[in-house]
């Protein structure tokens, strides 16, 4: 038996057609469907992910106003959709579409309007991401956007990795987490400000790295991914995540039971396994480098562990090049390739060990005590020791409000982006918290029920399309479905316990990653025509909610900009100008309540020029809440993280 029949093909099209790589000796042709593709997944990722996660609501709006205004050129000129979009995806967009708009219909009992459209605008940005991956679907979209959002991914990695490893390349940003939120250096935070959203970024990443690594056309790539693979492991050990490191674990399970020809990939994984191991054995036993203490001996430190990085990838990635290279016409004996009822078999078997061998370990009894640890509210131990507990910092506390917070308005909630009060007002503490760290029950408390409901359906037809889609695709398609299928599963599984929704960058990685397995059609792989533009009506459909979401996302985006603007100016002492700005940002977004904040401490000019009156010291209690903001507004960890 050969292995070419069970290998993935090293071609774009499907068996018996002709391609230009199909031997890995030529290069695919450069089209404008592969450059979009990459200006979406790998671009946007590392652009997002070096400014902050793009949590910052100027980065997230002007990115979210390209998009949209990319899908709306793409569509006029007839370039989009590549193909007309199935039901499937139709019904996909449209559940998004009615979670944006009930989201918009809590203005009308919001307890704030200003935070309910800042999630409308967030979410309008995340949709025109969505829309243009359905949209943008080709007979190899799946395959091309795993690459491009897993290259991106491990780019933002390897500077958070390099960022602690030698930080003096970094200068003091690499620090602000940390001077916030004292006692928080030991956690790797840098680029995203935020560990919990850095280790979320990087379960995404690793099965798309891992698909890379063991189905890429070319060896040399294959070896690249495969290199980046422990690189990745330290930077996720760096954050001391559990969550983080248990949804990357989840996702890597994932992939391998959804994907084809499992024998080859686990060796793979195995060997970058083994590598990634070494590393983290070798860096735990640095004080100064688990600890984050910016000293002389983080540098010596770091720069042992980047040097033994250097070699320990550079030596898997040639061990994966020239695996490829040895295998690639090598015949391989049956017992390699088991069949699916064998492989079926064998999952029944390891599942039943399981239960066996955690009954008797006593498991009941440690879930028991392990479900107690969470409730309490005490913080885990420092350092990796805090990856063998459970305890939930709060958040059983935060949960239980976000229910009882439903129970006050079953159906509607108390509007988006209001938890933070509702918390003030029920947490058991008088810590300052803005988020439930749960997507569900943040959505369940703010949006009722129906929220809930929507945002379920659309996570449960994300992934029980990706799974049919997986499993019933051809086998040289199925691995670039699952690592898709398996980064989404990655992403839901930490939004149950972590706000990593509102971090931009991790929500439109996924979302791109699940606009193609909704728009995938594994029954017409050859056989679907490309070109196929929308009808005049729905192209003036889309043209007219282009415009509609741009001008909801353009609203704060131009309030916000105006706000810091005028706090630039009464920092620089010109105070009719800052109080200008402040009023014209209340023009523009007359029920938001910042802008009436930023010019209330403002001391008024007095019309003959002279020096403007006010309560002394006024303006310097404005400059003051204006630099305490300025982290709050570039970096997600202020008062939310945990």
């Amino acid at each position: 038996m050969s292995i070419s029949e069970h290998k993935i093909p090293l071609s774009d099209a499907a068996p018996g057609k002709e391609s230009g790589a199909a031997d890995g000796s030529a290069a695919p042709r450069l089209s404008w469907d592969i450059a979009l593709t990459w200006l979406l997944g790998f671009v946007a990722v590392v652009y997002l992910g070096l400014e902050g996660g793009g949590y910052d609501a100027l980065v997230y709006s002007q990115v979210g106003i390209v998009a949209w205004w990319v899908l709306l050129g793409t569509v006029l000129v007839g370039a989009l959709p590549r193909r007309r979009p199935s039901a499937t995806a139709l019904a996909a967009i449209a559940i998004f579409a009615g979670f944006l708009a009930w989201t918009a219909l809590s203005l009308n009992w919001t307890e704030s309007s200003e935070r309910s459209f800042t999630e409308v605008a967030r979410l309008s940005s995340y949709l025109g991401f969505f829309a243009l991956a359905i949209l943008a679907r080709h007979q190899d979209s799946a395959r091309r956007m795993v690459a491009a959002v897993g290259a991106g991914i491990g780019v933002v990695a390897l500077v958070a990795l390099l960022s602690r490893l030698h930080p003096s390349w970094f200068g003091d940003e690499i620090y602000q987490t940390a001077a916030f939120l004292p006692g928080s250096a030991e956690r790797l935070s840098y680029p995203l400000d935020y560990w919990n959203g850095l280790a979320c970024l990087i379960a995404i990443g690793l099965p798309l790295l891992l698909q890379l690594a063991t189905d890429a056309r070319f060896p040399l790539v294959r070896g690249l991914a495969a290199a980046a693979l422990p690189a990745l492991m330290l930077t996720i050990y760096f954050t001391l995540s559990r969550g983080g490191i248990g949804a990357a674990v989840i996702g890597v399970v994932a992939f391998f039971a959804f994907t084809s020809d499992r024998l080859p990939k686990l060796v793979v994984a195995a060997i970058a396994g083994a590598g990634g191991a070494i590393l983290i054995a070798a860096a735990s036993s640095k004080d100064a480098l688990v600890h984050g203490v910016a000293n002389g001996a983080l540098r010596d430190q770091g720069g042992d562990i980047l040097l033994l990085a250097v070699v320990v990838c550079a030596v898997i990635g040639v061990m994966v090049t020239l695996l490829t290279l040895a295998t690639r016409d090598v015949e391989r004996p049956g017992w390699s390739v088991p069949s699916r009822g064998f492989s079926l078999a064998a999952l029944a078997v390891s599942i039943c060990l399981l239960l066996v061998i955690g009954l008797a370990a006593g498991a009941p009894g440690r879930a028991s005590d392990a479900w107690s640890e969470f409730k309490e509210s005490d913080t885990p131990v420092g350092g990796s020791d805090r990856l063998g507990t459970v305890a939930g910092e709060s958040r059983y506390a935060l949960w239980s409000s976000a229910v009882r917070e439903m129970r006050s308005s079953p159906l509607d909630g108390t509007g988006a982006g209001t938890y933070e009060y509702w918390w003030n007002r029920d947490g058991s503490d008088d810590e300052t918290v803005v988020d439930a760290h749960s997507m569900y029950l943040q959505v369940l408390g703010e949006l009722g029920v129906v929220g809930f409901l929507i945002v379920l359906s659309f996570v449960l037809m994300v992934l029980l399309t990706g799974a049919v889609v997986s499993s019933r695709a051809a086998p040289w398609r199925r691995p670039a479905l699952a690592a898709a299928l398996a980064a989404c599963v990655a992403f839901f599984v930490q939004a149950s316990v972590d706000w990593v929704w509102q971090i931009p960058v991790l929500p439109i990685a996924v979302l791109l990653l699940a606009g193609t397995l909704v728009a995938t059609d594994f029954r017409d792989y050859d056989d679907t025509p490309e070109g196929a533009p929308l009808r005049p009506l729905p192209r003036a459909a889309v043209v007219v909610a282009a415009l509609a979401l741009m001008a909801v996302i353009a609203i704060p985006l131009a309030a916000t900009s105006l706000v810091r603007q005028s706090q630039d100016e009464a920092n620089e002492g010109d105070v009719a100008a800052a109080l200008s700005d402040a009023r014209s940002a209340q023009n523009v977004e007359p029920f938001a309540a910042t802008p009436r904040l930023q010019e209330r401490p403002l001391p008024v000019p007095r019309p003959n020029g002279s020096r403007p009156t006010g309560a002394p010291g006024s303006c310097s209690r404005g400059l003051k809440r204006a630099a305490a903001g300025r982290f709050r507004r570039s970096s997600p960890i202020a008062r939310r993280g945990r």
